[in-house]
């Protein structure tokens, strides 16, 4: 079924399933399930968008970047340092 403009309705729903992949792409960047972010997308996509910009990333996924970013983990506390680092700054363990 065609509206005024000549798009469908079926056409509607299959655009608004692809940018609904914005803010699921940018929240799994950010360490959140992809999935169940396309889901909030597709229902409302504009809240979705400015939710995925604004929120923080995951503790895990930040410990990650860390790590890959050359840093290592103290292995007295478990905080992530710097590699070059020869004493803890959270618990003063000594490397």
């Amino acid at each position: 079924m065609e509206n005024q403009a000549g798009v469908g309705a079926e056409t509607v729903l299959v655009m608004l399933a692809f940018i609904a992949l914005i803010p699921a792409a940018i929240a799994s960047h950010k360490g959140k399930n992809f999935f169940l972010w396309w889901i909030y997308g597709v229902c409302f996509w504009l809240i979705a968008l400015i939710h995925s910009l604004v929120m923080n990333p995951t503790a895990k996924k930040v410990e990650a970047s860390s790590l890959a970013d050359g840093g290592k983990k103290c292995p007295n506390c478990a905080e992530v340092v710097k590699y070059e680092a020869m004493v803890c700054r959270f618990c003063n363990y000594k490397f």
